[in-house]
């Protein structure tokens, strides 16, 4: 089974190197597989910190996340919380 949510990039700064390391080293915590993929449909493995920088996403952009795996749910509920904290760069 796959899980998905949507959320909208709320740091300043978009998705740029200290909030792709940070959701790269939350995704290694977790057995499933995470997907990022942007509004022009571009997508990146959440296990690839250069993946997700090429998403060039900034803030207010949305993005979808599917999850995939044993720990699916929570480490979606995981993600989804680091993207509402805005990376805690507020």
């Amino acid at each position: 089974m796959t899980v998905h949510a949507s959320i909208i990039l709320k740091n300043r700064l978009g998705m740029h190197a200290r909030p792709a390391m940070m959701l790269y080293e939350l995704v290694q915590k977790y057995q499933s597989k995470v997907i990022l993929r942007n509004n022009n449909h571009i997508e990146a493995e959440a296990d690839s910190v250069i993946a997700m920088l090429m998403l060039d996403s900034e803030q207010g952009s949305k993005i979808d996340i599917e999850v995939t795996g044993p720990d699916e749910k929570l480490a979606l509920s995981a993600i989804v919380a680091l993207f509402d904290c805005g990376f805690d760069e507020d």
